[in-house]
């Protein structure tokens, strides 16, 4: 299995890229543990605040894009966090407190075939 292996910057808690790896995984719990967490998260939002709703949103530095679509959700955003903690605490104290969402669901990504930062 190949990844993409990432660091995060001790100075300002950012992702840091640093190139395929080949690894057999045999202890699932440290991997996860130690693994870049990447999230795609739907935003059902009131139709006149959601420009607003991405403006807060792309205040957090671990917001990497955000986008206003039409269908099921308004906004979809992506986001990166060195663990799911920080994952955690972002979608419960800081999307939540935002007012003007009505729902959100949190897509967790699995593997990345193609992104354009990962050169």
């Amino acid at each position: 299995m190949y990844f993409r292996k990432y660091y995060v910057d001790g100075n300002n808690n950012e992702c840091i890229e640093g190139g395929l790896m080949e690894a057999e995984i045999t202890n699932f719990r440290e991997y996860y543990d130690n693994k870049i967490i990447t999230a795609l998260i739907g935003i059902e939002a009131d139709v006149n605040n959601v420009d607003n709703i991405g403006r807060i949103i792309g205040e957090n530095k671990n917001v990497e894009e955000i986008f206003v679509v039409t269908g099921e959700y308004d906004l979809i955003i992506k986001v990166r966090f060195p663990d799911y903690i920080a994952l955690e605490k972002f979608i419960v104290n800081n999307l939540n407190a935002i007012q003007g969402i009505r729902r959100s669901k949190t897509m967790m990504v699995l593997s990345i075939i193609k992104d354009i930062y990962m050169r």
